[in-house]
């Protein structure tokens, strides 16, 4: 028994850390050069970095549903935000093709703190979103609680969307015990309905960022006890809005110009008319407010997640443990003529996502990996890495894990499927699909998209009525076919009917 656990200690820990609605172009390992995030530019060093990962869905709880159970949204059935219209499930279902469950069967300690936003609404949202069905009919809700600790984890437990993480009881005890108080300051707002943006005047120690991972160091503290290798997820609030800024990083933005995206100044000749339920500002005055604080919560995120590195590093666990940076989705802040939030449209700010894995010492090595992958396949991957075999029968997603080594995976779909459902009270069915250089976007009941990224990197020209296009929008149209015949996806009937090809 003895020897069983050095064996089991021997295996690699897991650190998997998702942000919410991160755009890619925050990070220097994709391009960005405003943004400062020097301990994630570090981790990109010595990780693979994926270039064209994609999120299963660009809203929060689809994705994360996705990251726990390996299924997309139309099988997995959170397909909008919990408790909000389009949503046939609201509280994540104990099954045992969980992430958590199947990793109980490895003999992993399992963690979990931050954002959950896969059932049980928090307290803090019953006054904030009138909207939702469990405020105006609470005994939807009656009886039914998943949580972290519900489905194996060991952790923390916070229900609902959250709000940023500030208004939980836990939160606020955690200030009232370290003396700090909760100052906001100078807040902007009326770039688009009540998102807002914030100076955070409480010492950095104060900030919700801060307090997490001072959660998972007590959790992996814990851990690391046991002669067994721990699995721990780490889920920041942020840099979604409200983008709350210390002022500590606030200070590093204040002076630096902010340029126009590249696609601001679309004015959406051919594009989708939906769009427009997203449509903020068309003033870009108006947004850089909200960018320099946006950049400014994730160089505070990139700053705890440092050090959190730093623990790993000082107690001899940073080697041997595997590392996941990745985000839900991404975020759009002025894109296309003031698109503002999520959902409804899938451009690359937010269907594209940050993905780095750094491998534990020995068995990978740092570099880029230009295939496709998604969301289902890191629910896949981590499963490989933990050594729980592949996921359930009719899962969506296949193991990556090879890459890491730089090895070719023969048969890899040379295609991804980003799906979308609508939000809030309006259901809207999509489904995005990239292969090559081009993406395709099929809009039920509105204008289809495709766009040439080779020539168009910022989507900017629809090109779906174009008829130098028609072959590649039937190809794309067939590619789509194919894969939704492979995923068993329930819309196919209705697309080959609407779109026959």
């Amino acid at each position: 028994m003895a020897e069983e656990n050095k064996a089991a200690s021997r295996r690699p820990n897991i650190l998997f850390i998702q942000t919410d609605q991160q755009r890619t172009d925050t990070l220097a390992a994709y391009g960005g050069s405003i943004c400062r995030t020097p301990r994630l530019d570090q981790l990109a060093e010595e990780s693979v970095v994926f270039d064209n990962a994609y999120t299963s869905c660009p809203v929060c709880t689809p994705a994360r549903a996705s990251i726990q159970t390996g299924l997309y949204p139309f099988k997995h059935g959170m397909q909008t935000n919990g408790y909000g219209m389009g949503s046939m499930v609201q509280e994540l279902p104990d099954t045992p093709r969980l992430l958590s469950r199947r990793l109980e069967e490895t003999d992993y300690s399992l963690g979990y703190t931050g954002k959950w936003h896969l059932g049980t609404s928090g307290p803090e949202e019953r006054y904030a979103n009138g909207n939702l069905a469990y405020v105006r009919f609470p005994e939807l809700t009656a009886g039914m609680r998943s949580l972290p600790t519900d489905v194996g984890y060991e952790g923390d437990d916070f229900g609902g969307h959250g709000l940023g993480g500030m208004h939980y009881a836990a939160f606020k005890e955690y200030l009232r015990e370290r003396g700090l108080e909760w100052n906001l300051i100078n807040k902007v707002s009326g770039h688009f309905e009540g998102h807002f943006s914030a100076e955070l005047t409480t010492p950095v120690e104060g900030t919700v960022e801060y307090y997490l991972v001072d959660r998972a160091i007590e959790h992996i503290d814990r851990f690391r006890e046991r002669e067994k290798p721990f699995f721990f997820s780490l889920n920041f609030w942020g840099p979604h809005e409200p983008y709350i800024a210390p002022t500590k990083h606030l200070d590093m933005y204040r002076d630096v110009e902010i340029p126009p995206w590249p696609n601001f100044d679309d004015d959406g000749t051919g594009k989708p008319s939906i769009h427009r339920i997203k449509q903020g500002s068309k003033v870009w005055e108006d947004f850089v407010p909200h960018i320099r604080h946006y950049y400014a919560f994730m160089s505070s995120i990139d700053e705890q997640i440092g050090r959190l590195l730093d623990y790993l590093k000082q107690n001899g666990l940073y080697d041997n443990t595997i590392i996941l940076f990745t985000a839900d989705h991404g975020e759009s802040l002025g894109i296309h003529g003031g698109l503002c939030d999520k959902s409804f449209y899938m451009y690359e700010e937010t269907c594209r996502i940050p993905l780095l894995v750094k491998p534990a010492a020995g068995t990978g090595r740092p570099g880029r990996e230009a295939s496709m992958v998604g969301t289902c396949d890191i629910h896949a991957t981590i499963l490989d890495l933990a050594g729980a075999g592949e996921p359930e029968q009719g899962s969506d997603g296949r193991s990556f894990a090879p890459m890491l080594e730089n090895k070719t995976i023969e048969d890899w779909p040379d295609c991804i499927v980003t799906e979308g459902a609508g939000l809030e009270s309006v259901m809207y069915t999509q489904r995005m699909i990239r292969k090559g250089g081009f993406k395709y976007v099929f809009n039920c009941g509105d204008t289809d998209e495709l766009y040439d990224l080779d020539r168009d990197p910022h989507e900017l020209r629809n090109v779906i009525d174009d008829g130098e296009y028609a072959a590649a929008a039937d190809d794309m149209r067939q590619a789509l076919v194919a894969w939704m015949t492979k995923h068993e996806d329930g819309l196919l009937k209705q697309f080959r009917r609407l779109r026959p090809v």
